[in-house]
């Protein structure tokens, strides 16, 4: 087993991985250790070459940690797994799951092939974003939020400020131009701190949830945080929803935002890979998936 660990000083995240350690010795699981230096590039090519030689890849971080491990192991024949530990965590809030769900997961021979999302070179598991989501992230890099609340607040935040951009493309074949406040492609259901932007999103049918969401000046774009924070987006005039495998956006020099993270900018190739990565799905939510 490799056990890929973003360094914290907190609590939990010590008891957590101390909790993991003490398993795999009760077990007697051998384990291989790789510890995050914020490094992308690097940290990508370490695990991918430790992982060659591993059945099971355990996550102990969040989204970011998250998705620099499915960028290392696609290709691979490893299972991966995850022990939520991050600010936001979205990709495991999908799945509605306690933390001991998680850690029976890790050592169970149950797992499903799930779809992988690809924007230009960088694979995303939950979703992958152009517009104000990807200026959010972009803005927390020199002071990221300490908790999902502290995301979304400063979402919000930032949303006063924003000055939206035009995005031209096409998805899904067809032709769209159009004053961008977010177009995000989701595999799974929460992206921003708990917002639950795909709720139709599953993991294993082949297709991404296409969000493109018009910018309306400052009381429109209020009006529309709003109504994803109540969760009734899908009834907003304007929203541009669709179930999709290829996007194609022309507009350059927008910056991407994959699972969190930045990836990049403008213009961009989105696609998904069907049933490409090995996941452990907790049981209690194997009828979500």
């Amino acid at each position: 087993m490799l056990i890929i660990i973003k360094p914290s000083t907190q609590k939990k995240h010590k008891k957590n991985c101390a909790w993991l350690l003490k398993q795999c010795q009760k077990r007697q699981i051998s384990y291989t250790l790789v510890y995050t230096t914020g490094d992308f590039t690097d940290d990508c090519k370490k695990i991918t070459m430790l992982a060659q030689s591993q059945k099971r890849v355990v996550v102990l971080g969040g989204d970011g940690s998250l998705h620099l491990a499915v960028n290392a192991l696609m290709g691979l024949n490893c299972t991966l797994a995850l022990l939520p530990q991050g600010t936001g965590n979205d990709f495991a809030r999908g799945f509605g799951c306690t933390i001991s769900a998680w850690r029976t997961a890790i050592f169970s021979d149950f797992s499903e092939k799930i779809d992988i999302g690809q924007i230009n070179s960088r694979y995303f598991i939950n979703i992958a974003g152009i517009g104000f989501d990807a200026h959010v992230v972009q803005a927390l890099q020199s002071k990221p939020a300490l908790s999902a609340l502290g995301y979304s607040f400063a979402g919000f935040k930032h949303l006063l400020g924003y000055q939206a951009k035009w995005l031209a493309g096409r998805l899904a074949g067809q032709p769209v131009k159009y004053h961008n406040l977010i177009t995000v492609f989701a595999n799974h259901h929460y992206f921003g701190g708990g917002l639950r932007i795909a709720p139709k999103a599953e993991l294993n049918n082949g297709y991404l949830e296409c969000y493109g969401m018009p910018a309306r000046g400052l009381v429109g774009n209020l009006y529309s945080f709003i109504r994803l924070l109540l969760r009734n987006h899908h009834a907003m005039s304007g929203l541009n929803y669709q179930r999709l495998t290829t996007a194609y956006i022309q507009t350059p020099d927008l910056p991407i935002e994959a699972d969190g993270e930045l990836a990049g900018v403008s213009p961009a190739k989105v696609t998904i890979h069907p049933q490409a990565l090995r996941f452990c799905i907790p049981k209690s939510s194997v009828t979500q998936v």
